[in-house]
C-alpha cells in the first residue's frame, strides 16, 4: 500500500507600503515579503507562491498572501 504523504499549508499576509512621497515619487511595495520568506524557510517551510488578495482600481496588487508548504 503506498503511503501519502500529509502537507501543512500556511498563508502570510502582507499589505503594501507606500515609499516615497508626491504622485510621481510615491511606490508600493511588499518591503518585509522576503525576511518572511527568509524566516519561514529557515523553519523549514517551504516557499510556494503568493496569491494577490487586493488590487486597487489602477491596477497595484495593495495585498498578497504569501503561500509555504511543508510535511506534517
Amino acid at each position: 500500500m503506498e503511503r501519502r504523504s500529509v502537507k501543512q499549508v500556511m498563508f502570510a499576509r502582507i499589505s503594501a507600503e507606500m515609499n516615497g512621497y508626491g504622485m510621481k515619487g510615491g511606490r508600493y511595495s511588499f518591503t518585509r515579503a522576503e525576511e518572511i520568506i527568509q524566516e519561514k524557510i529557515e523553519k523549514g517551510w517551504s516557499y510556494k507562491g503568493f496569491l494577490p488578495l487586493n488590487i486597487r482600481g489602477t491596477g497595484e496588487i495593495e495585498t498578497i498572501s504569501l503561500i509555504f508548504e511543508k510535511d506534517e
